[in-house]
C-alpha cells in the first residue's frame, strides 16, 4: 500500500468526571493541561511536545452522539501532506468500503478532520492542521510547560 506517511496525533477518551481524570493524568502521568473548555467539559493534555497527546471529553459535556458513552472515543492519524491529502484518503476509504462518519472543522477552520470506522467499529480520524494553528499550538504547549 502506498500513500502518505502517518503519525498518531492524539487519542480521545470519554470520562465520567473531567476534574478527576485531569488530576490523574497530570499527577500520575506528569502531563500538563494545554487547553481546557469548561463550556464543553473537555481538556487537552500534553507530555510536552504537542498540543494534546490525550484529549479528555466528559460524558454528556455536549449533545454530540460520540460524547454519550464512557471509554474510548477515537484515535487521530495525521498524514503528511496538505489538506487535499484528506480527500485522497477519503477516496481510499470509499474504495475499501469503509464506513465514513463525515467531515468536521475545528478551531474556526484551522484544522479539518475526516471520521471513519475500522471493521470492528472503532472510531478513527484523519486529521490536518494549518501552519498558523501549529504555531499557536506550540505557544500553548510552551506556556503550559513554562518555556
Amino acid at each position: 500500500m502506498s500513500g502518505p506517511k502517518m503519525n498518531i496525533d492524539h487519542m480521545v477518551f470519554n470520562v465520567t468526571d473531567l476534574d478527576k481524570a485531569v488530576d490523574f493524568y497530570t499527577s500520575v502521568l506528569g502531563m500538563r493541561v494545554t487547553m481546557r473548555f469548561e463550556d464543553r467539559r473537555m481538556a487537552f493534555l500534553s507530555f510536552g511536545d504537542r498540543l494534546a497527546d490525550i484529549r479528555l471529553f466528559e460524558v454528556g459535556g455536549t449533545d454530540d452522539p460520540d460524547r454519550q458513552h464512557h471509554g474510548f472515543n477515537h484515535v487521530a492519524f495525521e498524514p503528511e501532506g496538505d489538506v487535499q491529502t484528506l480527500d485522497l484518503l477519503e477516496a481510499r476509504l470509499q474504495s475499501h468500503g469503509a464506513e465514513i462518519e463525515g467531515w468536521e472543522g475545528h478551531a474556526e477552520g484551522r484544522h479539518k478532520s475526516l471520521y471513519f470506522y475500522d471493521p470492528d467499529g472503532n472510531r478513527l480520524e484523519f486529521y490536518w492542521e494549518n501552519p498558523s494553528w501549529r504555531e499557536e499550538s506550540r505557544q500553548k504547549v510552551g506556556k503550559a510547560f513554562n518555556r
